[in-house]
This record gives structure tokens, sequence and C-alpha cells, in this order.
């Protein structure tokens, strides 16, 4: 899925440890680097298996590393820094107060910071070539990418959801509404190396008008983007359905599962409004401890910390693939695995972790991708009150 790219600041040096990763296979991931890459994600805003897909290019996620060993272009660590780029942009993802170039805690968040300065997850191409400055790397990254979407049920919608995502897709027809499962091109014609028309993002709403047809090993369709009212075609293995339950296939107000507002208080940081801030944060004048409620009935997937990331947080699980996701708290009042219901609540606004002032970081996700919550700088919300349903998805 190439875009032409513009290039960036040559950071990283070619890899040359031996035993790197051939584009074509499908290397497993280390449990405790599968987690971390995937932490990460979540923390930067950014499809993880991006991060992977590096990991496996340039170390196989460590394991060409002896004593974090130094390649031949002076880059060091599971991901490779020179050492000059890592002065730069090295992170402490472990909270120990140090950077560590060797250790995969620090080194994945690092990359996830070089490549946010860089531009992801808005433009991965430019990102990955700023990494190394090869069109076959980028390539080779990002195919990586795809097989990790395909073989750990993310991006690709994976895991068995009923939403469309996982095992073997059905056929779309003609007519039926569609949304992108990660960031996606669409294209003049069938094929990679057609022209690229628009990025769409995941909840951007389409309809199938073509298809399918076979090029460059992907199945495409013809889309038609509603929004955008843009006629394209996009390849099949990132699209999945919409939902659609008002059968208008609009934004109306009626469609998907519903969402209520987790806290009283105001929007601090309105979806989207920076880069990579797939979130909304709200705020309550400063008030450490205002209660935060889960937003639907679900189960606690997750009760965990980020030094430099969500500080203290809460992951729900809700049906059908959904998840939210609750930052900064200073208090946690629930469990891993325990049911909860809507508006119980879950801790309290705080300010742990990576953040500036007390506030409430919160995120919708359907099978790991992030989906746009409305609402304006400044807005009113209070707690049970209804989310209002005026995108897909949600």
């Amino acid at each position: 899925m190439r875009t032409v790219g513009t290039g960036g600041l040559t950071a990283f040096g070619t890899t040359a440890l031996t035993g790197s990763a051939s584009a074509h296979e499908a290397l497993e991931i280390p449990s405790d680097y599968l987690e971390q890459y995937r932490e990460t994600g979540a923390n930067w805003g950014m499809d993880w298996t991006y991060l992977a897909g590096i990991g496996a290019v340039e170390t196989q996620h460590g394991q060409y590393e002896d004593g974090c060993e130094t390649s031949s272009a002076g880059a060091r660590g599971p991901m490779q820094f020179m050492p000059s780029t890592w002065e730069a942009y090295g992170v402490d993802g472990t909270g120990d107060g140090t950077t560590d170039i060797c250790d995969f805690r620090d080194a994945i968040p690092s990359a996830a910071n070089y490549l946010e300065a860089n531009g992801a997850p808005e433009n991965w191409d430019d990102a990955l070539y700023a990494y190394n400055p090869r069109w076959s790397y980028v390539e080779h990254v990002t195919e990586h990418a795809a097989r990790y979407r395909d073989q750990y049920g993310s991006g690709d919608g994976g895991g068995g959801d009923t939403g469309g995502g996982g095992g073997e897709r059905a056929e779309f027809g003609d007519g039926d509404r569609i949304t992108p499962t990660t960031s996606l091109n669409t294209r003049h014609r069938p094929g990679t190396e057609s022209d690229v028309l628009a990025t769409m993002q995941p909840g951007s709403a389409g309809e199938i008008v073509n298809g399918p047809e076979s090029a460059d090993g992907y199945t495409w369709w013809g889309v038609h983007w509603l929004e955008n009212d843009l006629w394209g075609w996009s390849v099949e293995r990132y699209l999945t359905a919409a939902d659609d339950s008002d059968g208008g296939g609009g934004s109306g107000g009626t469609q998907g599962p519903d969402f209520t507002w987790p806290i009283d208080g105001y929007i601090t940081s309105p979806y989207g409004d920076r880069s990579g801030h797939l979130a909304v944060d709200f705020g309550n004048d400063r008030i450490v401890g205002t209660p935060v409620y889960a937003a639907r009935d679900g189960v606690v997937d997750v009760v965990g910390y980020e030094a430099t990331g969500c500080g203290n947080y809460v992951k729900l699980g809700h049906d059908s693939g959904y998840q939210t996701m609750y930052c900064h708290l200073n208090s946690v009042r629930v469990s891993e695995g325990r049911r909860v219901s809507r508006g119980e609540q879950l801790g309290g606004m705080g300010d742990t972790g990576r953040s500036t002032a007390p506030h409430l970081h919160f995120t919708i996700e359907r099978n790991r991708s992030h989906l746009p919550i409305p609402g304006g700088d400044g807005r009113t919300v209070n707690a049970g009150e209804a989310i209002p349903r005026d995108y897909d998805g949600i």
C-alpha cells in the first residue's frame, strides 16, 4: 500500500545484523515483546503491528542482539537506534528513571516517539522511510505488519468478532456498507502502483459499488466513500462490515451500540485535535478524584500502569469487539475479570503517567482500531448521558 513519500531525516543506519527477517517469513512474536508492542500502540495511538514489523526486520524481536550488539552502521538495541537519535528520542518506558537503548521496554516506545515525530500514524510510509531511507525497507516492514494483523487478530479485526473480522472473510456485495480496520489507501484502480486518491481512517463510511478484482496478490473492491464523495479501490483485507442498524448507512443518530459519557466535566482536548490523539480528554477544574464511570456494560480486560503513557488505567471489553479505556486515574476500584455495569465507578480522575494536569483520557476502539468520539473543545458533559452517535461504528 505504498504511497510516494518525501523522505525524512536519515536517523537510523541500515541494519547489518546477521539473520535479519525475510519479508516472506511469518515470525512469531515473543509474548513479552507482543505485550509491549500492543501497549505502546495503545499509548501512542498508532497501529502496533508497524512497530512489530520494525522489530522483526531489525533484530527479529531482539533475537539477533548478543549483548546489545552494534550493527556495522553503529545502530544498537532491539529497535536499532543510532546513539545520536536515541539521545533525542529515547523514552523511559519502564519508569525506572533511565532510558536503556538495549531494553525493549524502552526501545519500542522510543521507536513510537520517533515515528510520531516523522508523520505516523497519519503517514506511515514517510515515517518508516525516515526510520530507514529505502523504499524496500518500507515495503518489508509493511508486509510484516500486514501478516501480524492477520496472525494476531489486530487491524484486520481478528478474534472471531461478529463485525466481519477474523477467520475467513465473507465476500462483500454491491451496496454493502464497510469501514476500514486501519489507515487505508483508496486508489484510482486496483493495484499497489495505482495513484492514491486518499487515505481513509477507521470509522470512515463506504459503500461497495464494484468488484471484486485481483491485483498484486490482493483482492480489491470498488468503494464509494460517502462522507468524502470519493470513488476508489481498496484492499479487502483491511475492510470490515460497518454497523448500519438505522438502515440509512449515513451518520444517523440511531446506529450502533450506545455509550455514555464517563465523567462529569468538560472536554479539554477533542478527538484528533493533534497528531496521534485518538481519544477525548476531559477535565473538571483539576479536581483529583472526580468519579470515572463505565461507559457501557462490560468486563474489565486490563487494570494496569504505564509510566510514560496512561498512568493508572482501566480497559473494558464490550460486546461485538468494542473496548473503552480510561487513563491517568488516581485510584482504581475494579479488578481484572470483573463484570461491570454502565455507570459503575471505575476509579477517580488523576494525573498519573504522561500527563500535564489532572484529566481523563478516554478512548473507544473496535477490534483494536480507534473510533472517533464527537465533541468540541470546552463542551460540557454529564456522566451517564448518551454520547451522540453521529459517526459510524458507535
